[in-house]
């Protein structure tokens, strides 16, 4: 009985940390980055992502997250990265301190197969 209890929350815990693809546009959330995003696929080598922007995560985690899920989506290297909006400047933060930043907006192009 107990080792019941004790597989069946194991497969709990395995079931929630399962990373649940959507190609829909849903909003997703990564564990790893403790980032938000959107991910729309455009076509079958084309897709979009919007990393959406908090006031507590930094660009270059950001960044760093788009071009890891990337390799991720495209499975290999050579992709293209086609940044829409939401770079920031160095100096935004000087400037502007209480600036919304905007999401960082990319679409991705995987290479031929």
């Amino acid at each position: 009985m107990k080792s019941l209890h004790i597989l069946l929350l194991i497969v709990l815990v395995t079931g929630c940390a399962q990373n649940i693809e959507s190609s829909s546009g849903a909003s997703q959330w990564d564990f790893d980055h403790q980032v938000q995003f959107k991910q729309t696929e455009l076509s079958d080598d084309r897709h979009h992502i919007q990393v959406i922007s908090k006031q507590d995560t930094e660009f270059s985690m950001l960044a760093t997250f788009l071009m890891r899920r990337a390799l991720m989506v495209c499975k290999s290297y050579g992709f293209k990265i086609e940044v829409l909006k939401g770079v920031e400047r160095f100096d935004d933060k000087l400037s502007f301190p209480n600036m919304i930043m905007p999401s960082l907006s990319a679409n991705i192009e995987c290479p031929k197969r």
